[in-house]
């Protein structure tokens, strides 16, 4: 019985974190696998978030109009899981940022991204 309650107080002082509370260092502290899942779930999430409001009807035109944006280059967050990982690390390495959170992080870093490939249009 005494074993049940430490580990079930275990478990509740270990309850998941908030992806809001995600930084630089729970980000250095992930796995290679876990930080490409973690960004491709943030990608997909975003990226159907955008195509639902944004084309009112039924499911099938919602999807057909994500995949328009997805090769027209229109999603908030249009490049591959492995482009914002390797900006993260790089960002993620000066410790003074490793307080930013994980959401701003990218949402500086695909900003930082579109201004370049604008510039060198």
């Amino acid at each position: 019985m005494a074993l049940a309650l430490v580990l079930v107080g275990t478990a509740r002082s270990e309850q998941a974190k908030s992806l809001f509370s995600y930084d630089g260092h729970v980000w250095r502290g992930l796995t290679e696998g876990e930080k490409v899942a973690l960004l491709t779930g943030f990608l997909m999430g975003g990226a159907l978030e955008q195509g639902m409001t944004l084309s009112p009807g039924q499911d099938m035109a919602r999807l057909e109009r994500l995949e328009t944006m997805r090769r027209e280059g229109r999603l908030r967050f249009p490049f591959a899981p492995a482009v914002y990982k390797a900006r993260l690390e790089d960002f993620y390495f000066y410790q003074d940022r490793r307080s930013v959170p994980l959401y701003e992080a990218l949402f500086l870093i695909n900003e930082e991204i579109r201004r370049g490939a604008i510039r060198g249009r």
